[in-house]
């Protein structure tokens, strides 16, 4: 779980900004809030804020660090500085996140100076105590210095780790998060103390899901034979009109029109691979799923090598009529993406969305958001989202600590405030307070000029 995030000198973030999870002294909906006695976290939080005040920016950041551990440095990253101030060039920017793995705490940032794509340092330590932590690595790359702490206490663990360490020590291209998980499978087998470092790396590339307005979520991992009853049954209650959902096969030279022969023949390549590699651990076929924003199809390899490719199609009140997801609506096509997170799959995930309310009617978003938290009284599931949809508020269904604001300084820096920080009167609704200007989070209109503008 996620427990707080800082960014600076990243897009319109300029200084040092925390985006915490961390639970207020608030007694509303407590069977919501995860408590393990060293932690209580929020498992939602909705972020508002006027057009154009950072909050998708906030969620780039997420992407950022996640994109550099996973694939290293995304397309367009040397002018992601602070462009607004001409010296943040040549100025580090900086990431930190703390998170739970594993039943402990964790914290690991690294810096990196973008205009040159330079990885600067990186650390990764165990937190103890306010006033204590417990190194697993730290590495700087300027001074080519790598350092082991003493997380680990076995001596030939601490050797091999030191020895990959020191290899990658003026290494300023890729993290070494990224290094030690790559094709490292032997390794974990033979110093199983390591592990730690592969289940960090796999909470941010497997637990942590960001999507954004034009991308997917994962890809509708939740469709399964098993369960089209039940997420018929969902849509359905929540008006779609959708009443059944059936898999069909799809012709092979279907598909060959759709896609590219080049990524056809790497997905049947790494189906074969995965057979091989498999069979002897698992029962069962391996398969791969690839969707854009409205088709969505599922490849499957049997012990036979044989390849069956299937989708999802919808029927309406008429159950003998059915539909393509391309024929559906862009609204149904968006819950089709939000209502993994009501799911089990769902659970010890982190699910980082834009504009969720994009697509849906205002009441739809909140009935959404509102099981979820229902769901999060029994999973440990958190949704972080940026929304405008003021009737969340409104609804009074979130917690004072769910709620946090993204606003723009006069200078274009975005910061990040918690409602907490407003202090607002105890009897003061805080939909009120965003349209009465005690909150002053909203858009600002230049009302002379707007009139002017009217009148010429």
């Amino acid at each position: 779980m996620l427990i707080q995030f800082s960014v600076s000198n990243f897009l319109s973030f300029d200084e040092k900004e925390t985006f915490s999870m961390v639970a207020g002294k608030g007694r509303k909906n407590l069977d919501r809030v995860f408590n393990d006695r060293k932690n209580k976290l929020t498992k939602c939080k909705v972020i508002f804020g006027a057009n154009a005040s950072g909050k998708s920016n906030l969620v780039s950041a997420f992407q950022f660090v996640q994109q550099m551990i996973v694939d290293g440095l995304p397309r367009g990253f040397s002018n992601k500085f602070f462009r607004l101030d001409s010296e943040k060039k040549a100025v580090p920017s900086e990431f930190e996140i703390e998170f739970l793995c594993e039943s402990k705490i964790f914290i690991y940032g690294f810096s990196i100076l973008l205009t040159t794509g330079s990885i600067l340092n990186e650390y990764l330590y165990e937190y103890i105590s306010p006033s204590s932590t417990r190194t697993l690595f730290r590495r700087d790359t300027v001074s080519e210095v790598f350092s082991v702490g003493p997380y680990f206490k076995k001596a030939n663990t601490l050797s091999k780790l030191k020895n990959y360490g020191e290899d990658s020590a003026n290494d300023q291209e890729v993290l070494f998060l990224s290094i030690i998980n790559q094709n490292k499978g032997k390794m974990f087998s033979d110093f199983p103390e390591l592990q730690i470092l592969r289940n960090i790396f796999e909470w941010f590339a497997d637990k942590l899901n960001i999507s954004f307005p034009d991308s997917i979520l994962t890809g509708y991992p939740y469709f399964t034979d098993t369960n089209l009853d039940e997420i018929a049954d969902l849509l359905n209650a929540l008006g779609t009109g959708i009443s059944e959902l059936k898999i069909v096969e799809v012709p092979v030279e279907v598909i060959k029109n759709k896609i590219p022969d080049e990524l056809y023949n790497r997905i049947v390549t790494n189906l074969e691979k995965a057979n091989a590699r498999i069979r002897s651990e698992l029962d069962e076929c391996p398969r791969v799923m690839i969707r854009s924003y409205k088709e969505f199809y599922t490849f499957e390899i049997d012990t036979t090598g044989k390849i069956t490719i299937t989708t999802i199609e919808f029927s309406h009140e008429t159950k003998d009529i059915f539909f393509d997801l391309n024929e559906e609506s862009d609204g149904t096509a968006r819950l089709l993406d939000l209502i993994e997170i009501l799911f089990k799959i769902s659970n010890n995930r982190i699910f980082v969305i834009d504009e969720i309310d994009r697509c849906l009617h205002p009441s739809m978003t909140v009935k959404i958001v509102a099981l979820f938290l229902s769901m999060a009284k029994m999973r440990n599931t958190q949704l972080i989202i940026t929304s405008h949809e003021s009737r969340l508020l409104a609804s009074e269904i979130l917690r004072n600590d769910e709620i946090c604001f993204v606003s723009k300084t006069g200078r274009g820096t975005s910061v990040i405030n918690p409602l907490e920080k407003y202090q607002l009167r105890a009897d003061k609704k805080v939909y009120a307070a965003l349209f009465d200007g005690t909150l002053d989070v909203g858009p600002s209109f230049n009302e002379s000029k707007l009139s002017g503008l009217i009148e010429q």
